[in-house]
């Protein structure tokens, strides 16, 4: 929550200022490829914020991460920053990426993860440095995530339908996220779009 509510309803989830602004989970195969389609995934983060965010926690000395379907450390020579209103993307193969997306600077992509995204489905986390605990295992703040699917996996409710866009699953298009100071594990707040990395 974006503040304590202790005795009354909860607050509205915190958002940001740094979120995961758009997941291309399936490619679709492009013409003249090199690499099979799923070495063309990347995962967009964006700093809806008004100054520069570090992925690094200065009090605990260790770098922020990707976790869940996907594994990457954002580590560097000094710590990885995104700048206000800036973007940021995380590729699985960086040189996949740089052929299919050629006018993205290429400072501004990282990578590779390790993992895959799901073309069914997948929880994309973005988290923080925590405490270690007693066992000696440093734990991990969420900073922002996404479950999402591919539109077709309804709940175990008769009636239920999955929300998520269908144009993002092997169409050409990605997942954007359309209000980044929303909610972003909300498939109403998401859209089939045009890839567009870094923009």
């Amino acid at each position: 929550m974006d503040h304590n509510t202790p005795g009354v309803p909860n607050a509205y989830p915190q958002v940001g200022p740094v979120v995961i602004s758009e997941i291309m989970y399936n490619p679709d195969w492009p013409y003249g490829g090199s690499y099979v389609n799923d070495q063309y995934e990347y995962v967009e983060l964006h700093n809806a914020g008004g100054s520069e965010v570090a992925l690094y926690d200065f009090d605990e000395n260790e770098p922020w991460k990707l976790v869940d379907g996907i594994d990457f450390t954002f580590v560097g020579v000094s710590p990885v920053t995104i700048p206000a209103g800036g973007y940021l993307v995380v590729a699985k193969n960086p040189e996949a990426f740089a052929w299919r997306y050629p006018n993205v600077p290429g400072e501004l992509v990282l990578g590779p993860y390790d993992g895959k995204l799901s073309d069914g489905g997948e929880k994309v986390e973005l988290a923080r440095p925590g405490d270690v605990d007693e066992f000696g295992e440093r734990q991990y703040i969420r900073v922002d995530r996404v479950a999402y699917s591919d539109g077709s996996h309804p709940g175990d409710t008769p009636g239920e339908l999955d929300l998520w866009p269908v144009a993002a699953d092997g169409a050409g298009s990605s997942l954007a996220r359309i209000n980044m100071t929303l909610y972003g594990n909300d498939p109403n707040n998401w859209t089939a779009e045009t890839p567009s990395p870094a923009q």
